[in-house]
């Protein structure tokens, strides 16, 4: 910004004040398109400020210019103070030079920032001003017109020096608003810390810090929330939806939605959009309804809505249900602590406070004994610890945790994917670790609960470190990651001594359609052969994970050109077409022909925390030998 320019047309400005705000209030809420260009002036407090489409957070003094016809809006939950400046200027010239000079600067237009070093001067010249510009005399806003001259030297002084600075755009919210605007695209945290020039570590914190998640958290929670809108619209099939969403196919989607909601697409669909359709409909709409919801309206219509507050009361009923009886067996165990009273003294439950994955403070036991979890069986049961209850369904696909509990340990809370909060009430948890902030509400009137969210931290031992934590295993946690490093350097030295050295590896999926390669950090045996073996991807695969967004872990190619991705040693897992043929595209390749693809079982390789991931490792290393062996 040329400041030396922008002096010199202010210095040949004439300024019209037309009006001077000043707020000092809690919960704000402002937007607006502004008539005249303005001076906002943020004094103190905290808040959110766009100013045509560009957002900043304020948490200090700092001054805005903002051009007319702009919008402004502002968003402060707790207290704020800022001024308005609202003006009309025009440049008065003589010569074609401040012509050129106002014509390319447009000083009055223009948007600009500064965080003053000295903010207390400046203050002091707006509180004047304000007081003036109250009275109404003549004389006095004469006065307040000279002093918005010396305001606006002090501004551009400040810049001019260096000594203040313009105000950094608010990056955490920028990446927020591009992650809104492209649902459909798929995300990577590398390329969006490269939009805002920042790096990855830093996007990260800034984002978790500011939204309680990781950006790929929510992404994912923006496009379940607007699939249940296309859902309710009842207008798009499961497919249409989840392509138009960047899912790779509806049953990702459905997997996601169902891990999300606890229930399936179609469900929510035949539950929520059907209860939307009692609502009477005119005539003049019915076109807008298919025959079912029609139904519907006509029985509401006919007077039958008694049905409808029938459901509803059946919706509200478990959870007053478990809420009463949460509170009478609360009043119990007050009852019966007064009583033991009387005769010894209580213990002390010895607690800490902890943040945890989504930034929430959360008051915990020391070490907990009775865990229950929605989802991370695995990094639990790595620390030795075998939770009390857990959604075993999801070992369908995690056979290799089976080998770490017996039957009975460990109490099934979900069906279908819905967690039944009767059945963890019943364990009598003292901590609850989830995956979803969305359900902690719901599980914290039960026992404390902390959301864990992996790709909030970067390895497998920082992933059980943290777990530890939590738990209060820290212990259990060194002792894991121990055992953990060398098994895995046994499981490299095995490879080595079989494999030339720069071998290349790919893992292909089989789909009906298409195949997909499997990344480098993720779902299906990717983390434990790339991450955590070290291995080195096919050229053409690792040309993918350079140039190529992952969607839901994988990148999906066609059959024609399978034959590109494969490398000196290739492994298939096949999900979809176990009773069905592979196109000729995939078995007319050699390696295919000659028996040289190595299968994986699915049911042992679609988890990827530490625990599965280390017996990933280990089967993996013990293949490749079996496969060399039999190759020879």
């Amino acid at each position: 910004m040329n400041y030396d320019a922008y002096m010199l047309l202010w210095q040949n400005a004439y300024i019209q004040l037309k009006h001077i705000d000043y707020i000092n209030k809690s919960d704000i809420q402002v937007s607006k398109v502004l008539t005249d260009s303005s001076f906002l002036i943020v004094t103190a407090g905290e808040a959110q400020i766009i100013i045509d489409e560009q957002p900043y957070h304020v948490q200090r003094f700092s001054i805005f210019h903002i051009g007319k016809s702009q919008c402004l809006q502002i968003t402060a939950q707790y207290s704020v103070s800022y001024f308005l400046i609202r003006y009309e200027g025009d440049v008065m010239y003589k010569d074609a030079f401040m012509q050129h000079l106002q014509m390319q600067y447009q000083p009055f237009q223009t948007n600009f920032s500064c965080v003053p070093a000295n903010p207390i001067a400046i203050h002091n010249i707006l509180q004047d001003m304000y007081s003036k510009w109250l009275s109404g005399s003549i004389q006095e806003h004469f006065s307040v017109k000279a002093s918005l001259y010396e305001f606006i030297y002090r501004v551009f002084q400040e810049l001019a020096n260096g000594q203040g600075s313009p105000h950094e755009l608010d990056k955490a919210e920028v990446a927020r608003l591009h992650i809104k605007q492209h649902l459909q695209q798929p995300l990577t945290i590398q390329t969006l810390a490269d939009m805002l020039h920042i790096s990855t570590r830093h996007l990260l914190r800034i984002f978790k810090a500011r939204y309680g998640v990781g950006p790929q958290i929510y992404l994912q929670q923006l496009r379940i929330e607007q699939a249940q809108q296309y859902l309710l619209e009842n207008q798009y099939g499961i497919k249409e939806i989840a392509i138009s969403l960047g899912f790779e196919d509806e049953y990702y989607f459905s997997r996601a939605f169902k891990k999300a909601t606890n229930m399936a697409p179609s469900s929510f669909r035949l539950k929520y959009a059907s209860h939307m359709s009692e609502i009477a409909i005119t005539n003049e709409n019915h076109f807008q309804y298919n025959k079912n919801q029609l139904a519907q309206a006509k029985r509401f219509e006919n007077g039958e809505n008694e049905i409808k507050m029938q459901k509803r009361i059946h919706h509200i009923k478990l959870p007053f249900f478990l809420s009463l009886f949460i509170l009478l067996a609360a009043c119990n165990e007050n009852t019966n602590t007064s009583k033991r009273d009387e005769q010894t003294s209580p213990a002390i439950e010895q607690t800490r406070t902890v943040i945890d994955d989504s930034g929430r403070e959360v008051e915990i036991p020391m070490k907990a004994e009775r865990i229950v979890t929605d989802w991370y069986l695995g990094q639990i049961l790595a620390l030795d610890v075998v939770p009390v209850g857990g959604v075993t369904a999801n070992l369908d696909y995690a056979a290799f945790l089976k080998q770490h509990y017996k039957d009975g340990e460990i109490t099934n809370i979900g069906t279908d994917g819905k967690v039944s909060l009767e059945k963890v009430l019943e364990l009598k948890p003292d901590l609850i670790i989830t995956w979803n902030p969305e359900d902690v509400g719901k599980y914290e009137k039960i026992a404390p609960t902390i959301v864990f969210a992996e790709d909030a931290h970067q390895t497998a031992a920082e992933e059980i470190k943290a777990m530890g934590n939590y738990l209060g295993r820290q212990e259990g946690a060194e002792t894991f990651t121990k055992e953990f490093e060398d098994r895995i350097a046994k499981a490299k030295e095995k490879i080595s001594e079989v494999i030339p050295d720069g071998a290349t590896f790919t893992i292909f999926e089989m789909f009906e359609k298409n195949a997909t390669i499997v990344g480098n950090s993720s779902v299906s045996g990717g983390r434990a052969l790339y991450q955590i073996l070290g291995m080195k991807p096919q050229e053409k695969v690792q040309g993918l994970y350079d140039t190529k967004e992952v969607s839901g872990g994988r990148y999906e190619i066609s059959y024609e050109v399978v034959g590109d991705y494969v490398g000196d040693y290739n492994f298939m897992i096949n999900f979809f077409n176990k009773d069905g043929k592979l196109p000729a595209t995939w078995t007319n390749l050699d390696v295919v022909k000659n028996n040289q693809i190595i299968e994986l079982s699915s049911e042992y390789y679609f988890a990827s925390d530490p625990l599965s991931g280390l017996h990933q490792a280990e089967e993996l290393a013990d293949k490749i030998v079996e496969f060399m062996k039999a190759q020879q």
